[in-house]
């Protein structure tokens, strides 16, 4: 069968050459691209890395805060008050205090005839131990943050005179 010429179809077109110039061009452009992706995925993993190292050091300021302070403090000049004249202990008995079965402290339930301190101002009862403890640290009281003078009375005390609570009722009988 002859070929007709109506059906023949043209050759394709010779596939165009880049000449030296343009394929410079080219890989000058494609080089660029990468680049551009490889510093935005290197930035964004710096900063990743950035937040969750900035995270881990004020963690662990919190944490270590305490131990430092504690360590760079002075040791205190006077000794540690007596806190059986300014906190007097009692022995628990259910019937004194029937709402009181637990020290907020260490959450350990009361026995019956246990040594406790009862803090003068607010009424909360805890073990003598933990309440000295805690005392000894924090002048407030653990369950309500009610201020607790330790100066004895009669004393100079310099700060005496901001406290709104006094622990000894005999001493300030009008409020």
């Amino acid at each position: 069968m002859p070929e007709s010429n109506q059906h023949r179809r043209a050759p394709p077109p010779p596939p165009r050459v880049l000449s030296r110039s343009q394929r410079k061009l080219l890989l000058f452009f494609l080089k660029c691209v990468i680049m551009a992706v490889v510093m935005s995925l290197f930035l964004f993993f710096l900063g990743f890395a950035a937040i969750v190292l900035l995270n881990f050091l004020f963690m662990s300021n919190t944490f270590t805060r305490r131990r430092c302070t504690r360590l760079l403090r002075p040791a205190p000049a006077d000794p540690e008050p007596d806190f059986d004249a300014l906190l007097p202990g009692v022995a628990y008995r259910v019937a004194d205090s029937p709402n009181s079965s637990d020290c907020a402290i260490c959450l350990d339930s009361f026995r019956e005839g246990e040594s406790c301190r009862e803090i003068p101002i607010c009424r909360h009862l805890f073990h003598s131990n933990c309440v000295d403890r805690w005392i000894g640290r924090k002048r407030n009281c653990p369950v309500c943050r009610t201020r607790v003078d330790l100066d004895p009375p009669g004393s100079p005390g310099g700060d005496r005179w901001k406290n709104v609570w006094a622990v000894n009722l005999e001493e300030s009988a009008s409020y």
